[in-house]
């Protein structure tokens, strides 16, 4: 198969969806505007101005993404499957590729992922686990979505390959001077390309490599974010609008609010040396004054005196678009609210709402990078049982070994994050406070305050509630974190609580930390004080105070 044809074709294939990008690295990148009339030639005598408005909303929004919180969740109804001991493992084998990566200078793969799926819309990863001289290496390589062609087939990925520029030095670096002095120039495009069978790496058209492996499938891992429906609507050219970035939605309207801004700009400016109208005396159009002003353009009219020419209200007209291409900018993207522009109070309700319609950017994005991380996390375990026996993973000084016997076995693996605003959080907790009569706690952990673990947290309340309610729970528990203390920290003092409590208790620190709970018996009364009261009330005071008397008789006195 000539991947080079294949890859060629993608190109040409993908060419309008590489313009689309090319102009959100623009707006990214805040490519200086230039307004051109209807011809595309710029107009001369204009003050150009660019906003860093997409800039700002592109920081933001990765910023956003970045502090989002990262589960790993991986469940089975086998209950002999060790699902925290599959979780580690996932988490210190990315551990170990984003080392790989810092220690290379390259970015990590979530920020890298971050990036991508906000400006590209997509991205990918060659996931490579394997062993070298007994070492295990977790070697992923976040792969830039605009230069990954690929084709898919029934169960994923049938071919994946990754398009750079490398320089010749970098070429005869890792294939030798013969190789590179094919190379033209001092730049060439390599292409890597992997199916489920073989490797191989071209040199523009000229193939340089090419090697066998035994995964059974392309180690590739590929995530289109599902926005802009062009797989769902498959008109002519439906690639330009198949995973859209952050910006689709205000693509057209920068460039129009630019072209405002340097509009308004210059027409400060042609206030400052405004155009003036003078009338000739001799009635010739074409003379100018002989004191011509030094600044601004001047129009010969014929006989009187200089007056400036009315621009009209084009300044009333600016201020109308303004407002309206300022509406649709914030639709699209963040509001001022969101970026903080805004000090007035809201309501609970209106702060909830503003964080719904905040999410709809972050969501896809969220959703797409969750379904990446999946997908990298099941390919990794599929490589690591092909490896068998045991594979270390982890940080110098915090790594482990994982038998790949724990890792088999029917499971779910699920990547999950969560974007937490603190004003937003302080809403629903109002929200809460003014459910809570009407619905249990479990909907609104879930639903009203949207917590990551609904279920963890209720165990946790339990937890508290118990405590509160009985004080013998809660001793219990501060003697195990004494004992913790003590048994970490070499603390005396905290043991010599820890048994006080237990004395108290009526118990021992080995019952206690053997659980066993013994009954305590009941307090006996006092003497000469009875439990309860022996009569009601209804004798009154003078009816017990007789009874008492009675009492204290002597046999004669009661005769």
């Amino acid at each position: 198969m000539d991947y080079y044809q294949l890859i060629q074709a993608e190109i040409t294939e993908r060419s309008e969806l590489d313009k689309r990008m090319q102009a959100d690295v623009d707006m990214l990148y805040l490519e200086k505007y230039v307004l051109k009339d209807k011809a595309g030639k710029a107009v001369p005598d204009i003050i150009n101005i660019t906003l860093n408005r997409p800039a700002v909303f592109g920081a933001n929004v990765t910023s956003a993404l970045g502090n989002a919180k990262q589960q790993v969740i991986v469940e089975s109804d086998n209950k002999k499957i060790d699902t925290h001991e599959i979780e580690s493992f996932l988490d210190n084998a990315m551990t170990d590729a984003d080392r790989r990566l810092w220690e290379k200078g390259s970015p990590l793969l979530n920020p890298f992922a971050d990036a991508q799926l906000c400006f590209r819309g997509r991205t990918a990863r060659r996931v490579l686990l394997r062993q070298e001289n007994g070492k295990t290496i977790c070697d992923i390589t976040p792969w830039d979505g605009r230069y990954v062609y690929y084709k898919m087939g029934e169960k994923g990925l049938k071919w994946a390959a990754y398009q750079c520029k490398r320089t010749k030095a970098e070429v005869e670096a890792d294939y030798g001077a013969e190789v590179a002095a094919r190379v033209v120039g001092n730049e060439v495009f390599v292409y890597d390309v992997w199916d489920d069978v073989h490797n191989e790496v071209w040199l523009g058209n000229y193939k340089v490599k090419e090697t066998e492996h035994d995964y059974g499938f392309t180690p590739v891992c590929l995530q289109i974010v599902s926005l802009g429906y062009g797989p769902m609507l498959l008109d002519p050219k439906w690639q330009k609008h198949e995973g859209e970035s952050i910006f689709f939605m205000i693509r057209d309207i920068v460039p129009e609010v630019n072209r405002l801004a340097s509009i308004l700009q210059t027409l400060n400016m042609n206030q400052l040396k405004a155009a003036l109208q003078y009338q000739n005396p001799e009635g010739t159009p074409q003379d100018e004054p002989p004191d011509r002003p030094v600044m601004g353009d001047v129009v010969s009219v014929g006989k009187g005196n200089i007056s400036p020419i009315n621009l009209g209200e084009a300044r009333e007209s600016a201020r109308m678009l303004y407002a309206i291409m300022e509406k649709a900018f914030q639709e699209g993207s963040y509001t001022d609210i969101d970026i903080g522009n805004v000090r007035q109070p809201f309501s609970a309700v209106a702060l909830i709402t503003i964080g719904e319609n905040k999410d709809m950017v972050y969501m896809p994005r969220l959703a797409a990078k969750e379904m990446l991380n999946t997908a990298t996390a099941e390919m990794l375990i599929k490589q690591a049982m092909q490896i068998s026996g045991s594979i270390e993973l982890g940080r110098p000084g915090h790594k482990r070994s994982y038998s790949t016997a724990k890792l088999q076995g029917e499971y779910s693996i699920d990547y999950k994050y969560f974007v937490k605003s603190p004003k937003i959080d302080i809403a629903r907790m109002s929200v809460a406070q003014a459910a809570a009569p009407w619905y249990p706690r479990l909907y609104i952990y879930s639903n009203v305050l949207q917590v990551e673990d609904p279920d963890g947290m209720m165990r946790e309340w339990s937890k508290q509630e118990a405590a509160q309610l009985s004080p013998m729970v809660k001793m219990h528990r501060i003697i195990m974190d004494l004992l913790e203390q003590a048994e970490k920290n070499n603390d005396e003092e905290a043991a010599r609580e820890a048994q006080i409590m237990a004395m108290e208790m009526g118990m021992s620190l080995d019952q206690i930390k053997a659980g066993i709970m013994q009954p305590q018996p009941p307090k006996q009364p006092v003497a000469g004080k009875p439990l309860l009261p022996l009569l009601g009330d209804g004798g009154g005071q003078r009816g017990t105070n007789q009874m008492a008397a009675n009492l204290v008789r002597t046999p004669q006195e009661a005769k």
